[in-house]
């Protein structure tokens, strides 16, 4: 930044001391050329009022002091009657429209010193706007009308009007860059010179003006100054804008950066969220050993189907399940050899059903067997293969194997019973009589129907 100053200083200074030295060298030579002027003057009043734009929106952004609306103020207002000035010819307007936006941007520059709770009220946000219009209906007061005071004498030289008008402007020009000189420690440290030297260059201009006639040298110089002054201005708000604009686009990036992450974490937080709930859902309504339906579930499903079997007349059977002789399996081999015993079980029960059949462990050794449209003689013949299938499988106790068998008690709806207890009570019944009748065999429960 020291670099950057150093080498804006010396701009600067070099147009102020190449002022003096065209007027001290070229004090009476003149080069008429008002298509140049024209241009110069149309391309100033155009940085004027982009320079004013650029910075109107910084502010909107609250990138720039609120204070910066008198700057604001001051390019709209001159970039507007520097624009009608390049519109006149008759030289009288020509001056006096000149002498007004020197006047007008140097007014309202200098109100920069007023405290900054005035720059923050609402009404002042709307000044540029109004300083516009007042341009605009100045400018075009002065085409019609002409000047309020003559502006140039019989000899074509600047009237004291003329002269006193551009030395207050210039005056104030030079106040408002003393305000930068010394408030550079409570503004952006990248504004101050670049702000300063704007008005600098302006208020020169201002004070070269009663040294110079119409078309001379010293004339073109100040001309020079003050596009200087507008286009040092509209670079770097130009290059800031910019900078803001990377600026913005780097934390957009990073914002999508971080949007995607977190919608790739929310993802995954839903998949396991999902996971859990499913593994909760799965423990509430199974049996942790043997991965069967709990006694909850069955009676939630049970309930369902009969009361669909009620509703529709059709027939419902279930099987009571007891392993034989587990007790002594789990004295002789151990409670993990048990449960393994009751895994193998459940694993058997489960192959051998039809798809609309399930099976629940009830408790302990005992498993219960729902079959939907399923009537008494076909849950027979259904629980005649299982006796036979679990008579011939053998479970693995590590190094050792045993058989199994298993008794069943069967009851169907609607022969055995019309209600779930019944049915249960029945089907319960029947399983021990099964084991009073040696095991490893199948019994009808005793009809409760009248």
């Amino acid at each position: 930044m020291r670099w950057l100053n150093a080498l804006l200083l010396g701009t600067v200074l070099s147009l102020l001391t190449g002022g003096v030295a065209v007027h001290s060298l070229f004090p009476a030579v003149q080069w008429i050329h008002s298509p140049l002027h024209v241009f110069l003057e149309t391309l100033g009043a155009f940085t004027a009022l982009m320079a004013a734009a650029l910075l109107t929106l910084l502010k909107v952004y609250e990138r720039i002091p609120a204070r910066y609306i008198w700057v604001v103020a001051a390019l709209a207002g001159m970039g507007v009657l520097d624009g009608f000035h390049a519109l006149s010819q008759e030289l009288q307007r020509f001056v006096w429209l000149h002498s007004l936006a020197m006047l007008l941007g140097g007014l309202m520059a200098s109100l920069i010193w007023l405290p900054e709770s005035i720059a923050r009220r609402a009404v002042v946000y709307r000044l540029p706007l109004v300083v516009m219009l007042m341009g605009i209906v100045i400018g075009s007061a002065a085409l019609h009308y002409g000047p309020l005071w003559s502006m140039l004498d019989d000899q074509g030289r600047f009237s004291a009007s003329a002269i006193w008008i551009n030395v207050l402007g210039g005056g104030l020009f030079l106040a408002t860059a003393v305000y930068f000189l010394l408030e550079k420690r409570h503004l952006p440290i990248q504004d101050s010179p670049i702000f300063f030297s704007h008005y600098l260059l302006l208020g020169t201009s201002g004070l070269m003006f009663p040294l110079s006639m119409l078309w001379d040298g010293a004339w073109w110089y100040w001309h020079l100054l003050r596009f200087a002054a507008y286009a040092l201005v509209f670079l770097y708000l130009f290059l800031l804008s910019r900078s803001e604009e990377r600026q913005l686009f780097m934390l957009n990036t990073e914002l999508e950066a971080r949007v995607k992450l977190r919608t790739h974490q929310l993802k995954t937080e839903l998949k396991e969220r999902k996971t859990i709930e499913k593994m909760l859902k799965h423990q509430a309504t199974h049996d942790p050993l043997t991965g069967l339906f709990n006694r909850n579930e069955l009676e939630r499903r049970i309930n369902d189907d009969i009361a669909r079997s009620i509703r529709y007349q059709h027939p419902l059977s279930i099987f009571m399940v007891d392993i034989d002789h587990f007790k002594e399996i789990n004295d002789r081999y151990g409670h993990a050899n048990g449960d393994r015993v009751l895994r193998s079980i459940a694993f058997e029960l489960e192959r051998s059903l039809r798809k609309t059949d399930y099976v629940a462990r009830y408790g302990g050794e005992e498993f219960l067997v729902v079959l939907p449209e399923t009537p008494v003689t076909m849950a027979v013949e259904l629980g005649e293969r299982l006796l036979r299938q679990v008579a011939n499988h053998r479970a693995n106790l590590g190094d050792d194997s045993v058989s199994l068998t298993i008794s069943i008690g069967v009851a169907s709806y609607p022969e055995t019973a019309k209600a779930w207890h019944e049915l249960l009570d029945t089907a319960d019944g029947a399983m021990y009589q099964a084991k009073k009748d040696g095991r490893n065999c199948l019994r009808i429960a005793q009809s409760l129907v009248s």
